[in-house]
């Protein structure tokens, strides 16, 4: 346990809600199938897909899960009225240095599970020990088991400021460095923002980077294109999210079938695909992240982040008064759906990019889809940070 006056950090054992596990299945049991629509993915998810991915869900070994639960260093927080759950995972070697990460939608705290030990103990996987990482992994707040935020939810900006304190005032960590993914890119882009005496740099996995307001360069006017047009045919998630998250939340939290469509779905069009066309998000994790989300009861307040990013006020990542702070940047590549991919120019609106990489594989998912890729990519980017002057 840490206390450091207000915030007290306690270690605790998360338990799957057992009476949601039981009506899972009895759910899960009373599956009805809705109207094929043919088997290709152009329309959603194909009945066929879903209906195998039910039927594996209905076997799925929920206690193996909470056995791998167990297992992990896990704490409870409560910063600013909010309880937020961590995974905690210390390094093995001469000084770990700590590293803060942040999962997006719809992923967990489970996707980044695999690259634990790689970043933890990098002597025991052929790496350099003096390369390792103390991990430091919370829930998302409206995530697996985090509390709720309010309402309205919470800004990118927001929640970076429950980050800050949880590491510094909560486990006693003056000065890391944090990656981030999808929603926890943006998360981490305003700690880097806001808090630069305390983050020493940060690495974004294939951040969603906004449009330039202009006057634009040729790729970046490419890039606008693109985004226009992948919004017009594949963003309907993310306004239904942004506008009504009651209303969808209320069939995804009654109906097991809808919440596998709905995640579903999306992990395969943004997953990496392996040679034989299959998602490198694995099945078995594919599942037990939605066990989490229906034993949490969570799929609601998971989807208040976009609703807060389109109605809060100063939510947007401005393009003045860069952040000084190293920033590596990732773009990961390989989905089914492709995303825009954008310009390095465009992204040095935003950041201090001192580094920029892309890659054919890893999707939206890289912690799963290419866990040595990722871990080799966070030594790299952030070695130069581990001497004293490291900046």
């Amino acid at each position: 346990m840490h206390d450091d006056g207000g915030l007290r950090v306690v270690d605790e054992r998360c338990r799957l809600d057992t009476d949601a596990l039981r009506e899972l299945v009895r759910r899960l049991d009373g599956y009805r199938t809705s109207t094929d629509l043919g088997a290709a993915w152009k329309r959603g998810v194909p009945r066929g897909w879903l209906d195998a991915l039910v039927a594996d869900w209905r076997v799925f070994d929920s206690d193996a899960l909470q056995m791998r639960l167990d297992a992990l260093r896990q704490q409870r927080a409560e910063v600013a009225g909010i309880a937020l759950h961590v995974v905690h995972a210390e390094g093995r070697g001469p000084s770990p240095l700590p590293l803060l990460v942040t999962h997006g939608w719809p992923g967990s705290f489970l996707e980044y599970l695999p690259i634990l030990p790689l970043l933890c103990d990098p002597g025991a996987h052929g790496a350099d020990p003096a390369d390792a990482f103390t991990v430091v992994v919370p829930s998302l707040p409206g995530f697996a088991f985090s509390g709720p935020p309010p309402p309205t939810g919470m800004t990118g900006r927001q929640v970076a400021r429950l980050w800050h304190e949880l590491m510094t005032v909560g486990l006693g960590y003056d000065r890391f460095v944090a990656h981030g993914s999808d929603l926890g890119a943006g998360v981490t882009a305003w700690l880097a923002r806001d808090q630069p005496d305390a983050v020493a740099a940060i690495h974004l996995a294939t951040p969603g980077l906004a449009v330039a307001p202009g006057p634009r360069s040729e790729q970046e006017e490419d890039f606008a294109r693109a985004v226009q047009d992948w919004t017009a045919e594949e963003g309907g998630y993310m306004h239904e999210h942004a506008t009504k998250p009651a209303t969808l939340g209320a069939g995804l939290s009654d109906s097991p079938a809808g919440l596998a469509a709905w995640i579903g779905e999306k992990i395969v069009a943004w997953s990496s695909t392996r040679p034989d066309g299959s998602p490198a998000f694995d099945r078995e994790l594919m599942l037990a992240t939605l066990t989490l989300y229906w034993a949490t009861e969570t799929i609601t307040t998971s989807l208040l982040p976009y609703w807060a990013h389109r109605h809060l006020p100063g939510a947007a990542l401005p393009d003045v008064d860069v952040s000084p702070v190293p920033t590596s940047i990732s773009i990961f590549g390989g989905e089914r759906v492709p995303f825009p991919k954008p310009p390095r120019a465009l992204a040095e609106r935003y950041y201090n990019v001192t580094s920029w990489a892309e890659h054919p594989t890893g999707g939206h998912f890289p912690a799963v889809a290419e866990p040595e890729l990722l871990a080799r990519t966070l030594r790299d980017a952030f070695r130069p940070m581990r001497s004293p002057d490291g900046r």
